[in-house]
């Protein structure tokens, strides 16, 4: 009597994906990694920053820390909390926030709804509103 014939488990293959969160600015889906978006908040009270660069709302307290607001689109909706360069900034002007695992597409970017969704590129958005702080260029 012949010993029984075993056939191997193949694991069907893991397609590589990345957490985070995707969400919509005006018609334009982006995404966030989950170690950059840390909170997705409601809409917090803004407070206005005389002469304050266009895009940045002002600041608001989430949580005991007060953070500057950027604004990426019009429409209502909450605010995602990241961090870049060490500190935490909100975003506000996104809706349809989704989060969770999504296959990896090119680059940093991530399938949605069997579109390519890019990340969004907070370097440029930071860069916008970032300001010499008072006296920086004097003396």
């Amino acid at each position: 009597m012949q010993p029984p014939v075993v056939e191997p488990v193949l694991e069907p293959a893991r397609t590589p994906s990345r957490g985070g969160l995707v969400f919509r600015v005006r018609s334009l889906w982006s995404f966030l990694p989950a170690d950059v978006a840390i909170q997705v908040a409601p809409r917090p009270q803004i407070a206005r920053i005389p002469g304050a660069p266009p895009g940045l709302l002002g600041l608001a307290l989430t949580e005991g820390v007060i953070l500057p607001v950027i604004e990426l689109g019009g429409e209502p909706g909450p605010m995602i909390v990241c961090v870049h360069r060490g500190e935490q900034l909100g975003l506000v002007g996104v809706v349809d926030v989704e989060s969770g695992m999504f296959p990896a597409g090119e680059g940093a970017g991530v399938l949605f709804r069997g579109e390519l969704v890019r990340t969004l590129d907070l370097e440029e958005i930071y860069a916008r509103v970032h300001v010499v702080r008072w006296g920086a260029g004097w003396g």
